[in-house]
């Protein structure tokens, strides 16, 4: 027999945006439910093998407080500088760690660095940050369907290994990545590149073009012990070696592991039309790449070897919400002192990054401001959509899409939804900023850009 819950909150998704809402609801006195389908948390971040918080303005709040948890544990988290750049002779840029421990080296595109996390400690920190908070946490749970009427979400039907139930609440937020809640009930949303006519960006393409942002399988090295032989397996057959794209960006554990993320080997149209076989082959992709990289380019690869493989697929982009704002190119490329939005709750600054499916190029006017619209759907008043699907064009989705940023959305998404409920689209912009604020989410430069802030001295010069 189907089980009804009742709670104030329910976040489907247990990635970054997920946690970030569920976390500031529950702290917020709201009872809360979060549901992952995985059997764990993190998402992208840990099961996709992206075990990086990639440089970036604005990722303040929750992200620093799990930084200085991990931090806490001894060889789990570095914080990063540059120590080989790429080169038409060498197709990948090395990141090596270092003994600095400012988070804040970290907040900005131009001058900032890398922080690179072992997925286990994460994902162990992120439950405990859950539980902790008071939220229930349901892992290895579905999100199966959705019941609507009247502009609001009823419930949503759920399915865990103790079976089939029901989920009532005032709000739902819609942390799945590619928007499964919000796409079944019905919910204007958008996929690949919009034509200019649409939103006048200047980077858009005459007609609709089905092109998404790359997708990554990452992998881990590990050095081989004294003793150990450097065997070279042999290539995976019918794969053109010298067609691979080989580039690829290499992250240091603090262990001295490497992560490692082939940019290139599988465009994210690839990636959407093979489906569930996209993994399979981008498995093959990553062997053959690995036997170009150690063949190739022994003097850098010949004495390591391979020691994991995420369990997931890195997903850049797929559905995204059609919202009540969708942040464009021009939104992210007015600065964020000239905003003219009233409902900011968090800025970034980085890169119209498509990883060479489209054109792609740093922003020149610095961090941009990212509007609590973006979260909100045009057809229901109670669901409210944190992750990488929600309402951003193509062009701004390539810029506005790292983990940290999607879990400052994740913030206000469940802030807002603890201090408003049901009412939440009718938001006071004010008591919300106030809020994320005495939370840590800075939303003045001062407090969130490494390049605003006094007495704070950047690892490396500006790169652009």
């Amino acid at each position: 027999m189907s089980q009804t819950k009742k709670v104030d909150i329910c976040a489907v998704g247990g990635g970054s945006g997920g946690i970030g809402a569920a976390v500031s609801a529950a702290r917020r006195g709201a009872k809360t439910l979060l549901i992952e389908a995985s059997p764990g948390l993190g998402g992208t971040s840990t099961r996709a093998g992206v075990n990086n918080y990639e440089p970036v303005a604005g990722a303040t709040g929750l992200p620093a407080e799990l930084f200085e948890r991990l931090r806490a544990i001894p060889n789990v988290v570095a914080i990063q500088k540059r120590t080989a750049s790429y080169h038409p002779d060498r197709p990948w840029g090395i990141y090596d760690r270092t003994d600095e421990s400012d988070y804040r080296l970290s907040l900005s595109r131009r001058t900032g660095t890398a922080i690179v996390f072992e997925p286990d400690a994460m994902n162990e920190a992120m439950i405990a940050t859950v539980r902790e908070s008071g939220c229930e946490l349901s892992l290895s749970t579905r999100f199966t369907d959705v019941h609507h009427a009247n502009g609001r979400i009823d419930s949503i039907s759920i399915e865990s290994p103790e079976g089939k139930s029901t989920v009532e609440a005032d709000v739902f937020i819609d942390s799945t990545a590619d928007i499964y809640v919000a796409r079944a009930a019905g919910c204007e949303s958008a996929i690949g590149v919009e034509p200019r006519d649409v939103y006048d960006e200047p980077s858009a393409p005459d007609a609709h073009e089905t092109v998404l942002n790359s997708a990554s399988l990452c992998y881990r090295i590990a050095p081989l012990s004294n003793g150990e032989a450097a065997d070279i397996e042999d290539p995976p057959k019918h794969i053109d070696l010298d067609a691979l794209n080989t580039v690829t960006s290499i992250r240091t554990y603090a262990n001295g592991d490497r992560n490692m993320n082939p940019l290139r080997l599988m465009t994210g149209q690839e990636a959407f039309d093979l489906g569930d076989r996209a993994y399979e082959e981008s498995m093959k992709r990553i062997k053959a790449q690995w036997y170009v990289l150690r063949t190739k380019y022994g003097f850098e690869f010949e004495r390591w070897k391979v020691t994991w493989v995420s369990p997931m697929l890195g997903i850049r982009e797929t559905h995204r919400l059609v919202g009540e704002h969708v942040l464009t190119e021009h939104d992210a490329e007015t600065p964020l002192k000239d905003s003219p939005y009233y409902d900011i709750i968090g800025f970034a600054d980085h890169a119209l990054d498509f990883h060479g499916s489209r054109p792609s190029r740093q922003l020149v006017n610095g961090p941009y401001g990212i509007p609590f619209r973006c979260l909100l759907t045009k057809e229901f008043d109670n669901l409210l959509v944190a992750c990488r699907g929600a309402s951003f064009s193509s062009i701004g989705a390539s810029t506005c899409r790292l983990s940290r940023t999607m879990m400052v959305l994740g913030q206000a998404a469940g802030t807002a939804a603890a201090l408003f409920g049901g009412s939440v689209k009718q938001f006071d912009s004010r008591l919300l900023r106030e809020a994320l604020r005495s939370d840590g989410i800075a939303l003045d430069l001062a407090d969130g850009y490494l390049d605003a802030m006094p007495n704070v001295t950047p690892l490396h010069e500006a790169e652009w």
